[in-house]
């Protein structure tokens, strides 16, 4: 899901998030991320920061602690196993062993190209 079907989910006031800027660098969201502000949802340190946009509100941040981050989990823009393929040829490229583990495969073989 997105962060704004997250921020749903979570029961989020949208009013009450922080201004954001609408396309922050990774370092303005790094340094937020730095900060540990308190969860969006439940106040607790948050552990991911990024921004939400909202027509009545604009751009907000939207913290989330690691569990109202599992509980409302992105979702891939593309195919698991094309992100899968994806991900294993960019290891390869930079010769970084890798394994991964899905629910659908279990734990994969080290991943050498197709």
């Amino acid at each position: 899901m997105n962060g704004e079907e997250a921020a749903h989910k979570l029961g989020v006031d949208l009013a009450s998030l922080s201004p954001a800027p609408p396309a922050p660098r990774f370092a303005q969201t790094w340094a937020r991320m730095q900060q540990e502000p308190p969860c969006s949802s439940c106040g607790l340190p948050s552990r991911t920061s990024g921004v939400i946009h909202d027509v009545a509100h604009g751009s907000r941040w939207f913290d989330r602690c690691r569990e109202c981050f599992l509980a409302t989990p992105p979702t891939l823009r593309v195919p698991l196993a094309q992100f899968l393929d994806e991900l294993g040829e960019v290891a390869a490229a930079v010769q970084l062993p890798l394994r991964t583990y899905t629910d659908e495969i279990g734990w994969g073989d080290e991943w050498r190209g197709r």
